[in-house]
């Protein structure tokens, strides 16, 4: 017999601190459910670091929903979750509400070109500083997709897309793009 395991008193202890770093717990969805609902409401986590814990596209989920309604988390660091296609979709949405996000770290979670068009628009609004969508799947077409993205952002200090396929001349239009920043 299988036992599930989470983090549960560690997580309580931490949940009246300004920053949660529960990375390599073993989450999974069930436990990504557990802690998105009880942080709808926490006006303390202000850093939420979930980083491989094979949330997959369903824990990006739940965490999207916590944080369409949590406008007090400004760091959320998802790295190497496998969130793929459909938590790109949940997470861009989520983008297009909470305007109260500064930092995202979305490392390593398999996204593709396609992906990239959940991001692309909204990154032409959002008041993030910071984001980082480095060792995933992004090519050519991604890269095409966030170059007038990236030059219509006023906010964007820090873009990491180191580590995905983007090649040619694309390198030389998001640096154009860049420069207008």
């Amino acid at each position: 017999q299988v036992f599930e395991h989470y983090p549960v008193s560690y997580f309580l202890r931490n949940m009246q601190t300004s920053e949660i770093h529960m990375s390599h717990h073993g989450l999974g969805p069930k436990g990504t459910k557990a802690i998105a609902l009880a942080l709808v409401n926490n006006t303390t986590v202000l850093k939420l670091n979930l980083a491989d814990n094979a949330l997959e596209a369903e824990g990006g989920l739940y965490i999207a929903n916590m944080l369409r309604e949590n406008c007090y988390i400004t760091v959320l660091d998802l790295s190497e979750n496998k969130l793929g296609t459909s938590g790109a979709k949940s997470l861009g949405d989520m983008l297009h509400i909470n305007v109260n996000l500064k930092e995202v770290y979305l490392a390593g979670n398999n996204f593709t070109d396609k992906d990239i068009e959940h991001f692309s628009e909204v990154m032409k609004d959002f008041r993030l500083t910071h984001f980082d969508l480095s060792r995933n799947c992004i090519g050519e077409k991604g890269g095409l997709l966030l170059g007038p993205a990236i030059a219509a952002n006023e906010s964007l200090e820090y873009l990491n897309l180191s580590w995905n396929n983007i090649r040619r001349k694309v390198p030389l239009r998001l640096q154009t793009a860049q420069r207008t920043m």
